[in-house]
């Protein structure tokens, strides 16, 4: 009898821990997914306060989101990366990289930093707005 009830205490234990950390992992996997109201392309309107012209970059630059990834482009280079969210309002691109083409954009190489230092985001009236840790950085409108 005591070898049945040792038997049966230890089965509940390792199956209480598998529910437990299955359910963490659910957990953790969507604070890290991106919201379905980000997964979709944006073009960008604004760098660091300026509306962008023909000028500053060869096309508009873009970046499409999916629920773990982005990719886009600088207006001449392709760009691609994780994302990832911290919780609501949170966004980073981690592991962004890009083309290395010769372009006549001018303002691409601070359209890239821009994105590796963007730590929040939110969005009002379809429009994307990023930021870092030193306030609004640029703001997209839907694609």
């Amino acid at each position: 009898m005591k070898k049945i009830l040792m038997l049966f205490i230890a089965v509940s234990l390792v199956y209480s821990c598998k529910s437990s950390k299955t359910a963490n992992s659910t957990v953790a996997a969507n604070e890290n997914s991106i919201e379905k109201k980000l997964q979709q392309t944006w073009v960008l309107e604004n760098l660091n306060g300026k509306v962008i012209t023909e000028k500053d970059f060869s096309s508009s630059p873009k970046i499409e989101m999916t629920s773990s990834s982005f990719s886009g482009s600088t207006g001449c280079n392709g760009i691609k990366g994780s994302l990832v969210s911290n919780g609501a309002g949170k966004l980073q691109f981690p592991n962004l990289t890009s083309e290395t083409k010769k372009c006549d954009a001018k303002k691409e190489s601070e359209f890239v930093q821009l994105l590796r230092t963007t730590s929040g985001y939110s969005i009002e009236n379809n429009k994307l707005y990023l930021s870092n840790q030193f306030g609004l950085t640029m703001s997209f409108k839907k694609g």
